[in-house]
Parts: C-alpha cells; sequence; structure tokens
C-alpha cells in the first residue's frame, strides 16, 4: 500500500515543479518581450532625442521631394510639350494630363528624398555636434539611427502600397490620354513651306506666314476617280470650327481636270471662297478602357498573366515532346541541339542507304519536323520573355520602395560622417548613389528581359550591393573609421587645379 501512495505523492511534485518551471518561463518570456518591446518604443519614437530626430528628419524629406518631383517635372514637361502644341486643349485637360504622369514621378522622387534627407538632418545634427552629446549621454550609435530606419521602414510600406494600388491605375491612365492628345489633329500648327496632309482628301502648301494670314497658298484635291482639283489663291486664312476646318481664300483661281475625260478642263477665279472640310478628330475623344500593359497592373494582375503563361508554355513543351515521340521516336526530349544532331545523322543515314528520290522525301520530312520543333521552341523562349517581363515588374514594385530602407542605411552614417547638413552634400552624395542605383537597375532589367538572369536578381542586386555599402559605413560610423568625403575630393580636387595654374603662371 505504501508503494502506490509515494509514487502518486511522487507524480504529484514532480507535476508541482513542472508547473512551476513553465510558469516562471513564462514570466521570463514576458520580461524579455516586454523588454524587447520598450526598447523598440524607445528608439523608435518613446525618447526625446527620437523624436527630435523625427521632426529633423520630415522637414527635409518633404522639402527634397519637392525639389526632385520639380526637376523630373520641368524635364518630362520639356520632352513633351512640343506633342502639345496646337491641340487647343482645353486647360484642365493639360492638368489632368499633369496630375496623371505626377504619380511615376512621386514614385521616383521618394527614394532619393529619403536620401538626402537622411543626409541633411543627420549631417545637421553631427555638425552642431548633437550626434556627440547623444553618445556622451549613453545612447548607442545604432539607436541614435534606429528613428530613421524606423522612419525608412514606413516610408517603404507606404510606397509599396503607392505602387502597388495607385500608380498602376494612374499609368493607365495616363497612357490612354496621351494617346487620345496625340491622336488629335492638330488646329492651325502651320509651317510655311511644308505641305500640310493632315486633313484627309486635301494636301496644302503655304510659300509664306504673317500672324494669321497665308500667302501663296496652294491647295490639291485629292479625288484620282473623278475630277483633280488644284486651287491657288494669293492669300487665306485657316480656322477651326466645331469638328470643321474653314479654309478662306482670297483672289485666285480653280482649276479642274476630269481624269476619266481629259478634254473637260475648267478655270474659274474668284475674290474669295471658302472650304469646309469635316475632321472628325479636332476634338479630344476621352476612352475610358483599353489593355493594361505590365507597368499598368497591379501584383495580382500580373500573377494571372504569368500563370496563363506558364500554362501556355507547359502545353507547347508537352507539344513538343508527343511531336519528338510520334515522329522521331524520341521518348526524352532534350534541348533543340540535340533534335538537331539527331536529325542530322538520319538525314546521313538515308542518304546512304536510300534511293535519291526516297531519300529526298523522307530528308524533306525530317527538315519540316525540326523546324516545327525549332518554332514550338521560339515560342517557349517568347513565352519565358514574357513571364520575366511581369515578374521583373512585380518585384520591382517591392525592390524600388525597398530602397528607401536602403537610403536610410547609406544616408545617415553619410550624414554623421561628414558633418555638414547642407542640400549640396546631399544632392550630392544622392545623385552618385542614385545614378548607381540605376544603372544597376535598368541593366538587370534588360537581362532579365532577355532572360539572360532571373527576374529577381535582376531587381534586387542594387539593393543588396548598396545595402552592404549602407552596412560598412555604418560600421565606420559606429567606430569612428574615416571615409570617403565627396565634396572634400571636390576640394582637393579643386586645389590641385589651382596649385598647377599657378605653378605655370610662375613657370611663365
Amino acid at each position: 500500500m505504501q508503494g502506490p501512495l509515494f509514487l502518486f505523492f511522487g507524480l504529484s511534485n514532480c507535476a508541482g515543479l513542472i508547473k512551476l518551471y513553465l510558469c516562471k518561463f513564462q514570466i521570463d518570456c514576458m520580461k524579455k518581450l516586454k523588454q524587447v518591446i520598450q526598447k523598440i518604443y524607445y528608439y523608435s519614437g518613446g525618447w526625446i532625442g527620437a523624436r527630435y530626430i523625427f521632426r529633423e528628419l520630415i522637414s527635409p524629406f518633404f522639402f527634397s521631394i519637392s525639389v526632385v518631383t520639380f526637376v523630373l517635372l520641368m524635364n518630362f514637361l520639356l520632352k513633351e510639350i512640343d506633342r502639345l502644341l496646337g491641340k487647343e486643349l482645353p486647360v484642365w485637360v493639360i492638368l489632368e494630363w499633369i496630375y496623371l504622369n505626377m504619380a511615376w514621378i512621386i514614385a521616383l522622387a521618394v527614394p532619393m528624398a529619403v536620401l538626402v534627407a537622411s543626409i541633411m538632418a543627420y549631417g545637421r545634427l553631427a555638425e552642431d555636434n548633437e550626434i556627440v552629446a547623444m553618445r556622451s549621454s549613453g545612447i548607442s550609435f545604432i539607436g541614435i539611427l534606429t528613428p530613421a530606419i524606423f522612419f525608412g521602414i514606413i516610408v517603404t510600406v507606404l510606397m509599396v502600397l503607392f505602387q502597388n494600388n495607385v500608380l498602376p491605375d494612374y499609368n493607365h491612365r495616363a497612357r490612354l490620354l496621351t494617346g487620345d492628345i496625340y491622336h488629335k489633329k492638330p488646329g492651325l500648327t502651320i509651317e510655311p513651306g511644308y505641305f500640310i496632309d493632315d486633313m484627309e482628301g486635301y494636301s496644302i502648301y503655304i510659300k509664306e506666314k504673317k500672324d494669321e494670314l497665308l500667302l501663296n497658298m496652294i491647295i490639291y484635291k485629292d479625288d484620282p476617280d473623278k475630277v483633280q482639283t488644284t486651287i491657288y489663291a494669293d492669300s487665306g486664312r485657316i480656322e477651326v470650327q466645331g469638328t470643321n476646318v474653314v479654309i478662306s481664300l482670297f483672289d485666285g483661281e480653280i482649276h479642274e481636270l476630269d481624269l476619266i475625260k481629259p478634254d473637260k478642263y475648267r478655270r474659274m477665279y474668284f475674290t474669295k471662297h471658302k472650304i469646309g472640310i469635316p475632321v472628325d478628330d479636332m476634338i479630344l475623344e476621352r476612352r475610358e478602357q483599353g489593355r493594361r500593359g505590365d507597368r499598368e497592373m497591379n501584383i495580382s494582375m500580373m500573377k494571372k498573366q504569368v500563370e496563363t503563361f506558364l500554362e501556355s508554355k507547359e502545353k507547347i513543351a508537352m507539344k513538343i515532346q508527343e511531336i519528338a515521340k510520334e515522329q522521331l521516336d524520341i521518348h526524352h526530349y532534350k534541348n533543340l541541339k540535340e533534335i538537331k544532331k539527331t536529325i542530322d545523322a538520319r538525314i546521313d543515314s538515308n542518304n546512304q542507304v536510300l534511293s535519291e528520290a526516297k531519300a529526298k522525301i523522307e530528308n524533306r520530312r525530317l527538315e519540316g519536323i525540326f523546324n516545327r520543333i525549332k518554332t514550338e521552341t521560339n515560342m517557349i523562349q517568347n513565352y519565358q520573355k514574357k513571364v520575366n517581363k511581369y515578374m521583373v515588374e512585380i518585384h520591382k514594385k517591392i525592390s524600388m520602395p525597398f530602397a528607401c530602407l536602403v537610403f536610410v542605411l547609406i544616408g545617415t552614417p553619410l550624414g554623421v560622417m561628414s558633418r555638414k547638413g547642407g542640400i549640396a552634400q546631399g544632392a550630392v552624395t544622392s545623385i552618385l548613389f542614385f545614378l548607381i542605383y540605376y544603372v544597376f537597375l535598368i541593366g538587370g532589367e534588360e537581362l532579365a528581359d532577355m532572360a539572360i538572369i532571373s527576374p529577381f536578381i535582376a531587381m534586387w542586386a542594387p539593393n543588396f550591393l548598396l545595402l552592404g555599402v549602407g552596412i560598412y559605413l555604418i560600421y565606420s560610423a559606429t567606430f569612428e573609421v574615416r571615409t570617403f568625403d565627396i565634396l572634400e575630393a571636390f576640394n582637393l580636387t579643386k586645389k590641385i587645379k589651382e596649385r598647377k595654374g599657378k605653378s605655370n603662371h610662375a613657370g611663365g
């Protein structure tokens, strides 16, 4: 009887000890979790210095966005404004066109603005020895950088949402409106010395133009089946009235030649003559819907397209396998080169074994099979390029916003080490890193579209490269390792040139 009681009490004590240890483990875990949360809160904005750094980042961030957006917008307008001239577009259409194109401009401006803001904010803090004061009070360098990292994470998340939910729709609407504007025929865009062929059925030549008055006009009316009409006028005007072009001519003559009966020729003089030409495209016709390109789709839309292309690719691969099995008795299709070797070997064998006539027929059949397989293989490659094109855009919608966080990791230590918070330092440095980033991004996109490298590597390689640079710069700033200063390099180059100039002057 004592044995079972002893076993019962022993198990009860073990259960109690296990329960006690579990409770203690749970309490320890909760304490550690609470400490982690407190640290995150502390460094991301819970301490007064973090909130101060946030305020220092926000002002240069919005200032940089404004400047970069303005520069990109002006560059865009200078390239595209000539296509809008002479369209007689309402002001609200032009404003809408600019507004819709602002989406992709902002998508480019934000990462650069983050880099400039980080350099300016931390450069100003370092210049005023506030970074030194923070570190002297016991705050680690990583703790000082954490508010900027948290800021970069917020901007990254917002830009991912913007790239996926806002930018595709704006790109689509901007493309439709741009196409509608470009298809609208010009109103009074007349250049002397050139033929105007914008109005169907008429070809107009003007020798001179004085304000709105056109001098020495020749008008050819195209009517090849009936009458050829040529009009000469000393002067005239061209006006747009609704959907019609009205040509008013003064002091001229009309020549009409019957093409069926050339002997019938008429010549008429006039002091004033008007021609009305209906042109439907003179008004702007707006389209509300249209086919979407890869940059006009969100991630879910592009994934559906990728699935469709992969299914088509798989069907073609199965088709090639069937052709190789049925026509060539090849049960395991490898690639086009292996098929070519097999067919060439059979053609050589046919030339040796079969008669000339039979060998010619059989060889022609083999060549037809090879051409068919080659065509199907090219289709597979084309589908793979389309898959890569959409996968590039999918990765880009995440990798470009992630660049905001990468630029924070670069900009904050650069600002601390440069100890300069001016716009010059931020602008010069940001342009340099942006050139590096976009050269790799554009080059990677081209290689991925040609199916040379994977879309993931193409879109994320610039981020990984600059992330490594950022980690090195943080290490250098943490342990106060001196690094290369861009502005100092420019100053050094300037000093060298000045010295050479002085030496040359002294030598002369």
